[in-house]
């Protein structure tokens, strides 16, 4: 039976995997994707694990540990492997493999060293037991790192450490950046032959193209996905005119059965393309070309076609605001709310309101500004208190105290970025006293040195609260009203934007000082009366060519 374009590009990875490690000296791999790529290579790694002819004779081990140091990434990366090795030793009997690996027994080194050490006496341990097994390879995928200049340090140090250093050494780790962000070139410079930088094709829009081609089949619907593949690949690979063309052949078979809401994603899809070229009269054309047809669609039941008009405002919102025409921005974000309420989408609606007060506030119509926002607010005020934390009710807030005072907010948010810097001098300072403890640091030493960040955490953190709660009691009476706000609908701790939430993730009862609030106004008078807002004509009329 033929292959699938998934299987094809798995059997593309699974050679390219067994070409780039057969030379002795490779120690780590860096795959180099299509930004659109992830989910493939993931697919990749997690068909390793299953038996078929995709598989390589190597045994993967997946890691996405935050990095927050070296030495407390070290110790996650120890701490999963034993983990996950408790959890698989019944599926290791069921496949004749004693689960008998003494872990337990090798040092506890925290340090990228003692990290290899023990994935060497992993591998070697299984080598014993399965004939097949080529190389143990540790695909570290961090879900965030704390310093990029710390992480790649550790890796340098995980290359020139003794688990990799011989070259019988059965132990290869697997790095993945993209062709728009080559963060591993240095890396790969500095130390040569023994890493391998594998441009992977593998591309998404590739892979849709030839699955839809592959699907078979006849019919108008046949053709029309094909030529809709089509066109989303143009949007991001050829011109404006080469996607409007493909798309009016499309926009042929949808008039002719009577789909009018391809017709709107084959118009929004050429909007696109406008957009990225410019050329923003023709994007709003298109734009109101899609509300017409997601209009004729709402006549005829479409159960989508409220949120296809919805999505028309929203696009040429964006369009007016990135053309420098704020005003009309406003105006389209204005009829995108009004349109969400009728859907009903709460948190369109409240986006579309913060916009389009926003977009008031860069047109310096102040008045308006703070009047749209504050409908933000009194929509975000009818969502379930659990889920407001998930819509921008908090971008609504900050943007109204900007409005008000801009320098105090100014303020609120460099105070978070200083104590961003300082968290990062605190990592600092422990990477580099963990450093001076060599490669077989004592859990004891580094317990000393984890215990005097943390405390540094801690009072850059309560120095920040203070900070932000002297700016906010400076406030006049309508900043501290917004705040008393943020505090009633979203979290009693609210202190402006970007969040600052404690650095060890304690509860307030925890907290080494107890958060000292400043007395603040009674806020009902802020969103409980409707403002009086300008909802006259929503951007131009349909029917009226746009002027930029």
């Amino acid at each position: 039976m033929a292959k699938n374009p998934v299987e094809k590009r798995v059997d593309t990875l699974r050679d390219l995997w067994l070409e780039h490690t057969e030379d002795p000296q490779v120690r780590l791999l860096v795959w180099r994707i299509p930004d659109n790529a992830d989910r493939m290579l993931q697919a990749f790694f997690e068909m390793q694990q299953h038996p078929g002819d995709w598989t390589t004779p190597d045994l993967f081990l997946r890691f996405d540990a935050p990095f927050d140091t070296g030495f407390g990434y070290s110790r996650a990366l120890r701490q999963t492997l034993a983990a996950s090795y408790i959890d698989s030793k019944d599926s290791l009997r069921e496949q004749g493999v004693t689960a008998d690996w003494p872990f337990v027994q090798l040092a506890p080194h925290a340090s990228a060293s003692g990290v290899m050490a023990m994935l060497a006496s992993f591998a070697q341990h299984h080598q014993a037991q399965l004939a097949h097994l080529r190389y143990v390879n540790a695909v570290l995928t961090p879900n965030g790192v704390v310093s990029q200049d710390a992480w790649e340090a550790w890796l340098d140090a995980a290359l020139r450490s003794p688990g990799l250093a011989s070259a019988s050494a059965s132990v290869r780790l697997t790095l993945v950046d993209t062709l728009s962000d080559r963060r591993w070139q240095a890396l790969a410079q500095r130390h040569g032959a023994r890493v391998s930088v594998v441009e992977a094709p593998i591309d998404m829009f590739d892979i849709a193209r030839e699955t839809v081609a592959q699907a078979g089949g006849s019919g108008p619907t046949v053709a029309y996905r094909q030529l809709l593949t089509d066109v989303i690949t143009l949007v991001e690979k050829g011109s404006a005119a080469q996607t409007a063309a493909r798309a009016e052949k499309a926009m042929q078979i949808a008039q002719r059965e009577k789909w009018p809401d391809q017709q709107v994603v084959l118009q929004m899809a050429v909007a696109g393309a406008y957009v990225k070229e410019k050329n923003y009269v023709d994007a709003i054309k298109r734009y109101r070309d899609a509300r017409e047809c997601a209009t004729q669609a709402e006549q005829n039941k479409h159960p989508m076609a409220a949120d296809l008009i919805m999505q028309t405002w929203f696009g040429e919102a964006g369009v007016w605001l990135v053309a420098k025409q704020p005003e009309k921005a406003a105006q389209a974000y204005l009829s995108a709310a009004e349109q969400a309420q009728r859907v009903p989408n709460a948190m369109f609606e409240i986006e579309g309101f913060r916009m389009a007060g926003y977009c008031y506030a860069q047109a310096r119509q102040e008045k308006l500004a703070r009047d749209h926002g504050a409908l933000a607010l009194r929509a975000a005020k009818a969502v379930d208190p659990a889920e407001r934390s998930l819509t921008t009710m908090a971008l609504a807030l900050q943007d109204l105290l900007r409005l008000q005072d801009p320098g105090r907010t100014g303020k609120l948010e460099r105070s978070a970025a200083d104590y961003q810097a300082a968290v990062a001098a605190a990592h600092l300072q422990a990477e580099q006293q963990a450093d001076k403890l060599g490669e077989q640091p004592s859990p004891a030493d580094l317990e000393k040195i984890e215990t005097a960040m943390h405390a540094r955490f801690e009072s850059s953190f309560q120095r920040q609260r203070q900070e932000r709660e002297h700016l906010i009691a400076g406030g006049d009476e309508f900043f501290r009203q917004v705040v008393a706000l943020a505090r009633e609908l979203l979290s009693p701790l609210w202190n402006g934007l970007p969040e600052v939430k404690h650095p060890l993730d304690k509860d307030v009862p925890e907290w080494s000082e107890p958060p000292q609030f400043t007395k603040l106004p009674d806020p009902s008078g802020l969103i409980d009366a409707k403002p009086a807002v300008n909802s006259s004509a929503a951007a131009e009329p349909m029917n009226a060519p746009a002027t930029i």
